[in-house]
């Protein structure tokens, strides 16, 4: 039995920095404004902190898109500090066979 997994490409996406603790244990984190989250939604993405260890899980976008706010569930105890970065995963592009 193969057990092998395709490995999916990432980007890194910048997205900002923790602004508060909410609902007793969820992390609001102020999303960068230049960054599409209609296009890409973010909901159910890993976040990762300076040192790229994965620290939160997207719940959900708040906000309007001049200052966006995400709700993050947290996957350490221990609070982030710093620049926050956003794990999207990459879909492989397949060429079209011309004739």
């Amino acid at each position: 039995m193969n057990l092998c997994k395709s490995v999916r490409s990432t980007k890194l996406v910048p997205i900002g920095t923790l602004k508060s603790i909410v609902l007793e244990d969820k992390w609001l984190i102020q999303g960068d404004p230049n960054h599409d989250y209609s296009k890409v939604d973010p909901s159910g993405l890993v976040i990762l902190d300076s040192r790229q260890r994965r620290v939160g899980k997207v719940l959900d976008v708040l906000g309007n898109i001049r200052s966006p706010y995400l709700l993050v569930e947290p996957l350490t105890k221990d609070v982030p500090n710093g620049k926050l970065v956003l794990e999207v995963p990459q879909s492989k592009h397949h060429r079209k066979h011309r004739r």
